[in-house]
Parts: structure tokens; C-alpha cells; sequence
């Protein structure tokens, strides 16, 4: 060790480093890069009580995968020293393996496994209560002295408060997470899955409002009723809680009922919706737009639309001007206000080439601007639809930013001409273009363990389309793998997956809510963490990482990515 002087300044420094820690991931940097030289051991790890009582392994600068696998989780009354140090509130000093046999056979085990052979357990302290221990280990055998034991008890003192701290939120963030995942997995469970219509191309985005645990009132549905037409609906429950979702699911499932053998237009339909509510759902407000469509033997749409108080549908034209589908001066109500007031029902006629687009207020309703002219400036980002598909479309606009950051967003495009109906020539065409672009697909995964497997099966089900080898396959899962299991071991949200594949190029993006962009480590043989980039870094042909908007406003969310070339990496 350094002199006493440099020893205590350093640990100052030290400690004014932890007490900005905000994560785990802060606090193992903290103790790698500076606790572990003050102290002069090898390695250190954090032990905490688990939430049915017993004591789990947290964090760990640089312990092995056995180690982890066969000591990650005790029981309560574990006779292991790092157990006993928080259960009992006193420390433990373990010099050489003979002194770790007289503490208990399992210490010795420790002590093999790791090859370190000296080690102190120091319980962590946070006011009166004690709530875990800090595992400091060593090499090569010795001896504590006096000075040493000091340096030790003070070191632990100075990292209680913070670790207590950090990994208080932690579990909070993990609880938050879990219980906003139910929360939107139980929403998108019941909104539609698109249905496959001929001469139609059909997408839609849905990104719930993610603050806090906070879910909304957002839905929408697309079904075909038993006459034959297409209904499309989208809407908005006002507020964002529970209460909102439930409402939402009601009025969305009343609705289907009322329409499925219903030869009623959309302005008769909400008018029975309102009524509905209002006996049914009393106090309930919610805005919706509902529309009929039918596609005529000349490949036009005929659409038949009714507002209740909901920002109106717009349409891109073949020509690629902009229109906003408003027939009358004054919306009709919104769901909930007035049952008694009849809505009026509006007919254009889409030409083939054109986009009508479905959208709620988070999309466009700036605050501070004309919501028609939003809506405009919205229609006016919209691609040519005969060059891309309508899913695609929506993804590419639910992230592009603007609109309410503290709203639900929802658009559903249908594309008048769809792709599986493209014939001719001008067919030709397009499937030459679609060849040339490749293909893409967006998933949204839940903060899980299962999650890695599902973005497996997503670029197995894409890549080999295009013609990758199955090696180029192989690799690109591994990697998926890997950077998808890194957010969500240090995610707090559900991760959003793109995989995008073409004859030269297939790329992969993971987008998560953490901000804290990752590292590439030194490489250490007995660390567990730390070689899933290392792995991307000498795989892929490419990758990077960058912050970008997240829920909690711009720069709070970051994306990391990797792309295979056919011919190798590009110039």
C-alpha cells in the first residue's frame, strides 16, 4: 500500500466518486477503476438480501462464471462468511485457506474456485440497520494488521450509504419495469393484429406513453365486417392510467359488437357507441375516428368517415400533395359529452397511389401550434407508398421524434394498391425496387430473459430471404443475442429490435431507455461481464452506438448496433 496520506486522500476521492453513482454499472466503475487500487486486492463484490430473505451476489468486479453459478444466491442462514458479515452485523477476516476450512468447508470451496486465498467480509451498515456485506478479496495469503483493518472498516463505511442507495433503485427501476411491461403487454394484447386484405397495404405503430408505470388510452382496430367492408377506428381515452387502459378495452370491444353484423355507416355507429357509453361507461370521455372502406373494381378506395371530437384522417395523394379529410367547419363531439347529438359522415374517393393515414393527438398536436397545420406537416413526411410498405412506414415515423413526448402515439396507414396485388408493369417495378431495398421487420421485446431468443428467431426468419449463408446467419444471432441480453441486464424498458436485410448489407439495431452508451472493457478471463461487445467488436463488420429521444425526453435512450457486409467491410 501507498502512505497513510495518499491512502486517506484517495479514499476521500473515492468516496466523492460513489456518491454520484447512480447505477450499478456506475458503482462497479467506481470500485474497479478506484476501490480496488486503495484497498490493493484483486477483486471485490457486493452481497445483498434477497427479496424472499436470503442473500444474492449484486455486483462483482471481476469474480468468474463458477463462482457466480455456484455462490450467486444463498439461503438466509448460509454459513458462508459474506452471509454472516450482513446477517450478523460484524466482519470477517479470512487471511489464508486454512483460516477459510475453520470458517466453514464452502469458504475453502470459495477460495479454490476463485484462487484467491485472503479475504475480508465487512457488513454494510445504513443507519441502525445492516443490509448486506462488501466481499474484498486478495491473492496471496497474509496476515491483517491493524492499520489494514481500519482502512477496511472505513472503506466499508464510505460505500454503505451509496450502495444502499443505488441498489434501492435498481429493484425500484426493475419493479417499475416489470409492472409497465404487464401493463403494455395486457394493452397490446388487445389491440389488433392487422388483417391481410387484397389491394390493400395495411400498417400500423402503437408506442404507449412511458412515464413511470403510466400506460394510456390509445387504441385502435381494423377488421372486416360480415358485409365485406374494412373498418378502421382509431381513438383516444383520456388519461393515462389503468383506468384509461380498462376503458379503452371496453369501449374498443363494444364497438367491434356493434359493428361486426352492423350495415351502419361510421356516423350511425358512433352515434350507438355514445350511447353505449353513456349508460354503460358514464363519465367515460374518448375522441375516435371510424371509417368504412371498399375497394371498387378500378382499384380506387371508397372511404366513408365520422369524427367525434378526434384529429381527422389525411390522405397523401398519388401526386404527393397533402389533404386533411375535414368536410365540415366543426367536429362533431367527442364519446361521453352529449349522446343525444347525431354525427355527420363524410365520402372521398382514394385514387390507387394514395396513403390514408389514421392518427391520434401525440403524433402531431404540438401545443403550441394550428393542429391542422401538424397534420400537414405530418402528411407531408409521409414516403411515396408504392416504395415502401406501410409497416415499415409507421415504424420509421412512430421514432422519428415531434408530437406530445408525454402522450400515447398511434398511426395506422393503409396504402391504396397494396403490395400483394401489384401486377403489370408498373408490379415489375416495384417488386425490383422491394428486391433492391430488401426487407425489414421492428419488434418490440419485453425486458426479459426470453427476450434473446426471440431476436434469434427474427433475423433466422429474415436473413436467410435474402440470401445470407448460414454462417453470416450464425454470427448475426450470436450477436443479436449478446446485445439484447446486455439491455436487459441494464435496460429499464421494453427493447424495440430491427433487423434490416439486403442483398449486401444486414443490420441489426437494439434500442433501449438506458442512456449510459456501453464499453468495450479490457479483456479480463475471469470476468463475466464485459465480452458481449468484445464478441460484436471482432464479429461484425461494423457497429456503434449512439443516444438518441427516449421517454424521459431527448438523449435518454440509446441505440447499439452491428451490420454484416457480403463482401466484407465497407470503404
Amino acid at each position: 500500500m501507498v502512505g497513510a496520506r495518499s491512502v486517506w486522500e484517495d479514499l476521500a476521492d473515492f468516496a466523492v466518486r460513489l456518491s454520484a453513482a447512480a447505477t450499478l454499472e456506475d458503482v462497479l466503475h467506481a470500485l474497479t477503476d478506484h476501490g480496488l487500487r486503495i484497498l490493493g486486492s484483486a477483486g471485490c463484490g457486493l452481497v445483498t438480501r434477497a427479496q424472499d430473505g436470503g442473500w444474492e451476489l449484486v455486483l462483482a468486479t471481476s469474480f468468474g462464471s463458477e463462482l457466480r453459478s455456484r455462490f450467486s444466491y444463498e439461503p438466509h442462514d448460509s454459513p458462508l462468511p459474506a452471509c454472516r458479515a450482513a446477517r450478523e452485523g460484524r466482519t470477517y477476516l479470512v487471511p489464508d485457506r486454512e483460516a477459510a476450512l475453520a470458517v466453514h468447508p464452502r469458504m475453502a470451496d470459495v477460495v479454490d474456485v476463485t484462487g484467491r486465498a485472503r479475504w475480508a467480509l465487512l457488513p454494510l451498515h445504513v443507519a441502525d440497520e445492516t443490509y448486506g456485506s462488501l466481499a474484498v478479496s486478495w491473492v496471496a495469503p497474509g496476515a491483517f494488521d491493524e492499520q489494514e483493518e481500519t482502512l477496511l472498516e472505513v472503506f466499508a463505511a464510505h460505500c454503505a450509504p451509496s450502495l444502499h442507495r443505488v441498489v434501492s433503485r435498481h429493484r425500484e427501476d426493475q419493479a417499475t419495469a416489470l409492472v409497465v411491461g404487464l401493463a403494455q403487454e395486457l394493452q397490446r394484447g388487445v389491440l389488433s393484429h392487422l388483417p391481410a386484405v387484397d389491394g390493400l397495404d395495411l400498417g400500423v405503430s402503437y408506442q404507449p406513453v412511458q412515464a413511470g408505470a403510466s400506460i394510456g388510452g390509445d387504441w385502435y382496430d381494423v377488421l372486416t365486417r360480415s358485409r365485406g367492408d374494412l373498418l378502421l377506428a382509431i381513438g383516444d381515452v383520456a388519461g393515462h392510467d389503468a383506468r384509461a387502459a380498462a376503458a379503452m378495452t371496453r369501449l374498443r370491444t363494444m364497438l367491434r359488437g356493434l359493428a361486426w353484423d352492423s350495415d351502419d355507416g361510421p356516423a350511425r355507429l358512433l352515434d350507438r357507441l355514445d350511447a353505449v357509453v353513456a349508460a354503460l361507461e358514464p363519465g367515460t370521455l374518448a375522441t375516435a375516428v371510424l371509417a368504412t372502406a371498399t375497394l371498387e373494381p378500378s382499384g380506387a378506395l371508397d372511404v366513408r368517415w365520422a369524427n367525434a371530437g378526434h384529429p381527422p384522417p389525411l390522405v397523401r395523394r398519388p401526386d404527393g400533395g397533402v389533404e386533411v379529410l375535414r368536410d365540415s367547419g366543426v367536429d362533431d363531439l367527442l364519446l361521453g359529452v352529449d349522446a343525444s347529438q347525431s354525427r355527420t359522415e363524410h365520402r372521398a374517393v382514394l385514387a390507387p397511389g394514395s396513403l390514408l393515414a389514421l392518427v391520434t393527438d401525440g403524433v402531431v398536436e404540438d401545443r403550441e401550434s394550428d393542429l391542422e397545420q401538424m397534420l400537414v406537416a405530418f402528411g407531408r413526411t409521409l414516403d411515396d407508398p408504392q416504395r415502401f410498405r406501410a409497416q415499415d412506414l409507421c415504424e420509421r415515423l412512430g421514432r422519428s421524434g415531434g408530437g406530445v413526448p408525454d402522450d400515447d402515439r398511434t398511426i395506422l396507414l393503409v396504402g391504396v394498391g397494396g403490395h400483394a396485388t401489384a401486377a403489370g408493369a408498373a408490379g415489375g417495378e416495384h417488386l425490383a425496387h422491394a428486391e433492391a431495398v430488401g426487407s425489414s421487420r421492428v419488434v418490440v421485446l419485453a425486458c426479459s430473459p426470453g427476450s434473446a431468443a426471440a431476436a434469434r428467431r427474427v433475423v433466422r426468419q429474415l436473413a436467410p430471404a435474402d440470401g445470407w449463408d448460414e454462417d453470416a446467419v450464425d454470427t448475426a444471432e450470436l450477436l443479436v443475442s449478446e446485445l439484447v441480453t446486455n439491455a436487459v441486464t441494464h435496460g429499464r424498458s421494453d427493447i424495440r429490435l430491427q433487423v434490416s436485410s439486403s442483398a449486401d448489407r444486414l443490420l441489426v439495431e437494439v434500442a433501449d431507455e438506458n442512456d449510459r452508451l456501453p464499453e468495450v472493457l479490457p479483456t479480463d478471463p475471469d470476468a463475466l461481464s464485459g465480452r458481449g461487445l468484445q464478441l460484436v467488436e471482432v464479429a461484425a463488420d461494423a457497429w456503434g452506438c449512439h443516444r438518441v429521444d427516449g421517454a424521459d425526453g431527448p438523449g435518454t435512450g440509446k441505440v447499439v448496433w452491428f451490420a454484416l457486409h457480403r463482401a466484407g467491410p465497407l470503404p
